[in-house]
């Protein structure tokens, strides 16, 4: 019978290493569903939440954002934060945290981008032809 290991690892260490029934997720097309015996995938996860049914039941973890990659069986998460519990009200709070951050980040450096951007122009347009 085919077997499906989560593995969920952070700058800071292995979060989760364990057979799970399913795994609930979401990149950017929106959710999708892993079981045991899926084809192999890699796919972008944006800040938000992912869902797993292990022995235990469900188990929540919010990301900051990452990878998910499914290879043989086993479908390895690798994000810069994420928080696991088995409680969904618990998770709520931390998955919102991390959504705004993210967000505030990206809105940073788009700032950045545009500020630079207009700086080149000007310096372009400031050259003697």
């Amino acid at each position: 019978m085919s077997r499906l290991v989560l593995q969920i690892r952070t700058p800071a260490g292995l979060l989760y290493d364990r057979p799970v029934r399913r795994v609930l997720a979401e990149d950017l097309s929106g959710w999708f569903g892993l079981l045991p015996g899926r084809s192999d995938l890699v796919a972008a996860l944006p800040a938000g939440l992912m869902v797993f049914e292990d022995e235990a039941g469900e188990g929540f973890v919010g990301l900051s954002g990452g990878i998910l990659d499914l290879a043989a069986g086993r479908c390895r998460v690798m994000a810069g934060r994420a928080s696991l519990t088995r409680d969904l009200d618990e998770i709520a709070d931390e998955v919102a945290r991390l959504t705004r951050s993210r967000k505030d980040r990206a809105a940073l450096h788009r700032g950045l981008v545009h500020d630079l951007a207009r700086e080149a122009l000007r310096r372009l347009v400031q050259e003697p032809a």
